[in-house]
């Protein structure tokens, strides 16, 4: 536990309030040092580094075996979530494979106080990672609230006195029966409380996702900080996925940048000998600017390489891609840019009831990188999927006016095929 003084300060260090910032840096360190393929569906780190890194950290999860997936190692997934969201590592893809890669801001973390490196982790968990995703709950519309309470409840909780499951509050004992492993974890390996599994409940459960507690023990710092946040930062409010998941973000990326500049200075009187200072900048997504080559596939013989500028929108694609294929645009349609179908991660048609939509965002401004691959998904009775690839950016060209088509290859399917009676 971290050092509390009568003032309630806390000392922050690379192993308190928790091995952390100590097992963070271990999984950073892997990454730079080690090149390996991500895996194709989840894009997630695979079998045998995860091994690797799961002997590194200081108290490994003694229920991996060699073929346990990420989400099983609820520490390592949300080391994974935070480089990411972070941007302290980016995706890169080379041919159809994608990888991590160090950003400049590594660095730039690296050379931060222990307290500080804490709050930058906690305030990209807080505003830029998506629940959904950390929980293993992709569209699950009640996670983000169901963990929401919870963490309000535990600001009502008393620091250091243990929570029974038999005896604890009614909403507390409620809400834990339905959170996954993996956000209960995440705010122990903050050091917010201690948490005991209840063996017996947890073998009798369908899944093994669950955790339901026999024992929980908030600390001093995981109060106060559950205090500060409910009231000055709730979550449901500042959550940049979530909001964008509830249609209440704008369509382009610069616009998305939850201004919190100061989430560091809420925390500021809460650390001793003034160690909390500065934080990482909010990263502003810069604006590409050229000629972008796109490769469209609706079958692995059939293929289209389309050209846009900077300049036109996802919904200039869209018409683009019709028009390469002989579709009559008379559907709506969604891209999802991480490449995952029917993600949160999508900008939808202008028609569609809720956006952020298609026709409002650049193409430049997608932070779009060569060999990126995502999805173009039209029609939604009949499930057109085309298969979208950013081959390369051209610059120092002239921007084109108009959409492109540069090449053809195999015969487009028919939109509406004859019923075979």
């Amino acid at each position: 536990m971290p050092q509390v003084t009568n003032s309630l300060q806390f000392h922050f260090t690379e192993t308190a309030p928790t091995p952390l910032l100590k097992d963070f840096e271990t999984f950073a360190r892997y990454l730079e040092q080690n090149a390996f393929a991500l895996g194709k569906a989840t894009e997630h780190i695979p079998y045998k580094p995860l091994a690797a890194l799961n002997a590194a950290m200081t108290h490994p999860n003694t229920e991996g075996t060699s073929h346990t997936p990420q989400h099983f190692y609820p520490q390592l997934h949300l080391y994974y979530h935070l480089a990411l969201a972070g941007k302290l590592f980016r995706r890169v893809y080379r041919k159809d494979k994608a990888f991590l890669e160090a950003t400049e801001r590594l660095a730039a973390y690296r050379a931060l106080s222990a307290a500080e490196k804490y709050f930058f982790l906690l305030e990209t968990l807080w505003i830029d990672c998506s629940w959904e995703e950390l929980g293993n709950r992709p569209h699950s519309f009640t996670l983000s609230y169901q963990a929401s309470n919870f963490l309000e409840a535990l600001g009502d909780c008393k620091p250091d006195l243990p929570i029974f499951a038999n005896d604890g509050p009614a909403l507390f004992r409620s809400l834990e029966l339905f959170l996954p492993r993996l956000i209960i974890e995440c705010f122990a390996l903050f050091g917010w409380y201690e948490a005991e599994r209840d063996e017996a409940r947890y073998q009798q459960l369908y899944s093994k996702e669950l955790y339901p507690i026999a024992r929980l023990t908030p600390s001093a710092l995981g109060v106060t900080l559950a205090q500060i946040l409910a009231r000055r930062r709730p979550f449901l409010e500042w959550n940049i996925p979530n909001l964008r998941s509830e249609g209440m973000l704008p369509a382009r990326r610069k616009s998305n940048k939850k201004a919190s500049p100061d989430f560091a200075r809420l925390f500021r009187h809460l650390c001793a000998d003034d160690e909390l200072r500065s934080t990482l900048p909010r990263e502003v997504p810069q604006t590409a600017k050229g000629n972008f080559i796109f490769k469209v596939s609706v079958a692995p013989k059939v293929w289209r390489t389309i050209a846009l500028s900077s300049k036109h929108t996802l919904d200039d694609l869209h018409y683009a891609i019709q028009d390469a294929f002989d579709f009559d645009a008379d559907h709506l349609y969604a891209f999802y840019m991480d490449n995952r179908w029917c993600s949160d991660e999508r900008f939808e048609s202008p028609h569609s009831s809720e956006g952020p939509w298609a026709d409002e965002i650049e193409i430049g401004e997608l932070g779009l990188a060569a060999n990126q691959p995502f999805i173009y998904h039209f029609d939604f009775g009949d499930d057109w999927r085309f298969d979208v690839i950013l081959l390369e950016i051209k610059t120092g060209e002239p921007l084109l006016k108009k959409p492109k088509i540069l090449e053809t290859h195999g015969k487009a399917p028919e939109q509406y095929p004859e019923a075979d009676w």
